[in-house]
């Protein structure tokens, strides 16, 4: 309020414009003050509404390596990263990939491939993280050394859920679970685990946008890995089925010697998952507490490496230490296919008169240049074939000698 004397005059109250507001001068012997016009006034109010909401107004000059207090709005950490932690992690993955992929090739165990891929994410996502930790400021590698940590973990789950396949198809003589058959089992869980993956990745996505997407990818990532642990309760029971089962069949003397060692590979299921489990309800209490200062896990980063890059180590050298192909060899290792994709791909692209499935548009061996009979016989049953003509409608499958 500006006070004029000898008559006094009242500030406009915030989202009001005065009426019949004229600009007034008063002078007092002592001091001279000048009020608020109509014109300065609308003019503030303009500049105030038209101002971005979301505009960033630094005030402190990011240090040598990017690094801003997490009040600023320009910070990307919440705390600062350690570039010699995250160089020790992409080491430490780097060399479980290498063990992973010489176990591979000397067991001959294709299958691996999709572990190589979960441990090669991880050395990348903290190779990434490496040098993010030396350039704060870069939004775009901090996010992706980010998706690479919250997604490489799916690709050991749907490890987990392919081993056991195999073990139901090595060691069970009935090759079956319940209604479960082994290939079936496996791409059950794995295309669940593919939903999972794509539900956090959209979540994940989200998160790196505004402060309203950022809500919704967190609570939507939350949902993904909610799925993930529901998905993983569910392949359990299956497990401790067929525990429950091999002890049955060894109680019957019904396994042979060189199928004697099947527990080794179930209790290291067992620790897989479980390390899979401590890494998703770690996330869940991260992103479920939020991101202010009462919870103190986004502001530590030592959180991250002791309950998230830890679990997922453990659970990937425990498939060191016992590799499934150094016990699934011979003829019972070999997966038949479920014919599921077979199956979508035929009848999935049928509609369209193409058909990409490779074993679809193979011709019948032996039959691809027959034609057609006709539907008439000109000749009686009373005539001999040796008197009867050739047919316009033989067989014009010629061999090459």
């Amino acid at each position: 309020m500006a006070r004029a004397s000898p008559v006094q005059t009242a500030a406009p109250q915030p989202g009001v414009l005065p009426r019949d507001a004229t600009p007034t001068t008063a002078t007092n012997p002592e001091t001279t003050t000048a009020t608020t016009t109509t014109d300065d006034f609308e003019l503030h109010l303009t500049l105030s509404l038209n101002l971005p909401s979301n505009t960033c107004m630094p005030t402190i000059a990011p240090d040598k390596y990017g690094w801003v207090p997490p009040s600023e709005c320009d910070a990307l950490y919440l705390y600062y990263p350690s570039f010699g932690a995250a160089i020790a992690a992409a080491v430490i993955f780097g060399l479980l990939t290498m063990a992973h992929f010489v176990q591979a090739t000397m067991y001959k165990a294709g299958f691996v491939w999709v572990m190589i891929m979960g441990v090669s994410w991880e050395t990348i996502a903290y190779a990434v993280r490496a040098f993010s930790a030396h350039n704060q400021q870069n939004e775009p590698v901090v996010t992706v050394a980010q998706m690479f940590i919250l997604l490489a973990p799916l690709w050991v789950n749907a490890f987990d859920y392919m081993v056991l396949a195999r073990m139901i198809h090595f060691f069970i003589p009935e090759r079956r679970i319940g209604l479960f058959k082994p290939s079936l089992l496996a791409k059950t869980f794995v295309l669940l685990d593919f939903v999972s993956f794509v539900v956090q990745a959209i979540g994940g996505f989200m998160a790196t946008g505004t402060d309203e997407q950022e809500m919704n990818g967190i609570h939507i990532y939350m949902g993904g890995i909610g799925l993930q642990e529901f998905f993983i309760m569910c392949f359990l029971m299956l497990a401790v089925q067929f525990h429950r089962l091999m002890l049955k069949l060894e109680r019957a003397g019904r396994l042979s010697i060189e199928k004697l060692n099947w527990r080794r590979l179930l209790y290291a299921l067992y620790g897989s998952l479980l390390a899979i489990t401590v890494r998703i309800i770690y996330r869940l209490v991260e992103f479920s507490a939020g991101y202010h200062e009462a919870n103190p896990i986004p502001y530590h980063e030592w959180y991250m490496y002791v309950f998230d890059g830890i679990p997922i180590a453990l659970a990937i050298l425990i498939w060191n230490i016992a590799p499934p192909g150094a016990v699934l060899q011979g003829p019972d290792a070999k997966m038949p296919s479920s014919g599921i994709g077979k199956w979508l791909c035929c009848n999935g692209c049928g509609c369209c008169g193409r058909c990409c499935c490779r074993s679809c548009r193979k011709p019948r061996k032996g039959r691809h240049n027959l034609q057609r009979l006709s539907d008439h016989d000109i000749y009686g049953g009373d005539v001999p074939l040796q008197s009867r003509e050739s047919s316009p409608y033989r067989d014009t499958y010629t061999t090459r000698r």
